[in-house]
């Protein structure tokens, strides 16, 4: 994988962490190319409810700071190369108030001769 794909999958997702932190969820299709969701609101009515049931109130954004309790070894963002080479998948495990909320947004890039398509796959619990 290069790394101007892996960048551009990064500002993908820093953009949807975003949206889902100020709760914006049905903005989430301004920043991707394709969803396999077809109901955003559905999706993220449930997402929401879980949070809640967790004592939380909303995602962090990119880049916010992962306080795990006990410490240990842990990769909040994982790349994972098709072997076709026809693209990757990236899961980002979401975290609220810098605590893992066991939820994990999911994602694909697929190479296409335009360069890569950017497609929403779903938020799943862990």
């Amino acid at each position: 994988m290069k790394s101007e794909d892996k960048q551009y999958a990064l500002t993908v997702i820093t953009n949807i962490l975003k949206v889902m932190h100020n709760k914006e969820y049905e903005n989430i299709l301004n920043y991707v190319d394709e969803s396999e969701v077809d109901d955003i609101s559905e999706l993220f009515y449930y997402v929401q409810e879980t949070l809640n049931l967790n004592g939380f109130d909303s995602f962090d954004e990119y880049g916010a700071p992962c306080n795990f309790r006990p410490k240990y070894e842990y990769s909040q963002i994982n790349f994972y190369e098709f072997n076709d080479n026809s693209g990757f998948a990236v899961d980002y495990a979401l975290t609220s108030n810098s605590k893992l909320a066991d939820m994990c947004l999911q994602m694909e890039f697929l190479y296409t001769d335009d360069g890569l398509k950017s497609v929403f796959i779903t938020v799943d619990p862990q």
